[in-house]
């Protein structure tokens, strides 16, 4: 290929010819097409332009809706190095987003085109950053720099620089108008089903009938909801339906479990922070009080969240605003409520764990789901309609289950609730063939035992046969590993409650030996 017939593709762009940089661009075309997750993607940038470089550091710096440049990525050469991103040349990155051709300093503490007292203060010698532009428009800035080594990036490294950032433009715009589309397209469909009664909850029971009609009559006011129920049994699927039968339907439904991030960081997520509040707070954050302000707010595992945490919230709740980390300033906001946990509050309470004021604003209309053992004629619903889902995923056509397969799935208990089932139908849609029937041998192992044990079709004697199969299993698996309960329920491929549950049953303990 021609130097011309390389440099076509990028327009006004020139493309390096040496075969080292081409191999990256050629890198660099594989990372776009393999992440397609804005935060993976920025990372992988990163990742790939400080190695080709030996930059020691490199971050992106995207815009955001009031036009400031905010970091988004930041990557060391080294792996176990932390990037702090206030100890970059930010008045350089600054700089570099309105030159078209960016910016590459040898020596950025004596470069005379611009004062930089970052520069000198972190200790930061050769500097690189480029305008990442899509078209005539500034998404960000991509900065490198090194700190122990002047004249680091040459004339061709910038040049390379050129070419990549382009492409990286590129790939940003379009994982970010994915991402915008992604985020549309579920906001329009949740807003469409709100008039079309509950499309995503499949049920028949009456006791979910009974809930939907609840969630109808709460939906059209303001107050509070608590959602109680074991994990999987779908608590975030009714508070959307809640969210989205109600007026506030046009407004932002926001998610945040409470269980999923350490104190400090949950009430920074919740309720924002000021720039310059602690280390790597360099822009204001608005908190997701904040971007939910007219909507609702799903706070998922609210049992779980701290007593200082349940404290700040009890005093958004009351008062009708919050107050960033690190600001003086109180902002209001209107946002309804909609919490869900898996625990007893009454309990946590009891202990001391909860705090009841918070537990009652919390609690003025509860909906309770039941879980999937109890609602069993959904079972076969909820596996025809998961199966056909995952089926036409695949391309494939889902064409059913034997009889026997059905009452297996009936008979089965669903600890992990209807995420467990649907779980199993993924499975099953992978491992089937064209037009295969879903016969009892394709379930999942322990749905085929427990079906066995229930002794259906083979009476007490089978029963009894298993249960000596298994209680010796059990304890050999627990004497291989010293009676180590973690390692021996990962070697018999069940959960260590599940393993505990067993030693009751079969009141197994160390000092009884095979025979």
């Amino acid at each position: 290929m021609s130097t011309e017939d390389a440099l076509a593709p990028f327009g006004d762009v020139q493309v390096p010819d040496d075969k080292k940089d081409l191999e990256t661009l050629y890198h660099l075309a594989n990372v776009v097409h393999s992440f397609t997750e804005p935060d993976a993607l920025l990372e992988n940038l990163v990742d790939l332009a400080i190695q080709h470089l030996h930059a020691e550091r490199g971050v992106i710096f995207l815009k955001d809706v009031k036009g400031d440049l905010y970091p988004t990525a930041a990557r060391s050469l080294y792996p176990d190095e932390l990037v702090d991103v206030q100890k970059v040349a930010l008045s350089v990155v600054q700089q570099a987003a309105s030159q078209k051709d960016g910016i590459t300093s040898p020596n950025a503490q004596n470069d005379p085109r611009f004062e930089s007292e970052s520069a000198v203060h972190f200790n930061i010698l050769s500097l690189m950053c480029m305008p990442l532009m899509h078209g005539n428009n500034l998404l960000g800035v991509f900065y490198l720099d090194h700190g122990s080594r002047p004249g680091a990036f040459t004339e061709r490294d910038h040049v390379f620089m050129k070419a990549f950032a382009h492409l990286a433009s590129s790939a940003i715009a379009t994982a970010q108008e994915r991402e915008n589309f992604r985020m549309e397209n579920t906001y329009l469909r949740h807003k469409v089903s709100a008039d079309q009664a509950f499309p995503e909850i499949i049920s028949n029971s009456a006791k979910m009938i009974s809930i939907l009609e609840t969630v109808e009559l709460v939906a059209a006011s303001n107050v509070a909801v608590l959602i109680s129920g074991e994990s999987g049994t779908g608590k975030e699927l009714i508070a959307q339906a809640i969210h989205f039968k109600s007026g506030r339907r046009d407004k932002k439904f926001i998610t945040q479990n409470c269980a999923s991030l350490p104190e400090t960081l949950l009430e920074s997520e919740l309720f924002g922070y000021k720039k310059g509040s602690y280390t790597g707070a360099t822009h204001d954050k608005p908190g997701l009080f904040e971007v939910a302000d007219g909507g609702t707010l799903f706070l998922d595992e609210i049992g779980d969240l701290s007593l200082s945490s349940q404290a700040k919230i009890l005093r958004a709740l009351q008062e009708g605003e919050i107050r960033r980390i690190g600001d003086s300033k109180s902002r209001k906001v209107d946002v309804r409520i909609i919490s869900a946990t898996n625990k007893d509050l009454q309990e946590q309470i009891q202990r001391g764990l909860f705090r009841e004021d918070l537990f009652y604003r919390l609690n003025v209309v509860t909906v309770k789901l039941p879980p999937l053992r109890e609602r069993k004629e959904d079972i076969p619903l909820l596996a025809r309609h998961f199966l056909s889902l995952f089926a036409g995923r695949m391309g494939r056509r889902s064409v059913g289950f034997e009889k026997e397969t059905l009452d297996s799935l009936t008979l089965y208990n669903w600890p992990g609730n209807v995420r467990q089932l649907k779980n199993e139908m993924e499975r099953l849609a992978i491992v089937l063939n064209e037009g295969e029937m879903v016969a009892p041998p394709h379930l999942s192992e322990v749905i085929q035992q427990a079906a066995l044990l229930s002794g259906s079709s083979h009476g007490a004697r089978l029963k009894d046969s298993l249960d000596t199969i298994q209680r010796k299993m059990v304890l050999e698996s627990l004497q291989k590993y010293r009676w180590n309960k973690t390692r021996a329920a990962e070697d018999l491929g069940i959960t260590r409650r599940g393993l505990i549950k067993m030693i009751e049953r079969y009141e197994l303990d160390r000092r009884k030996r095979l025979g």
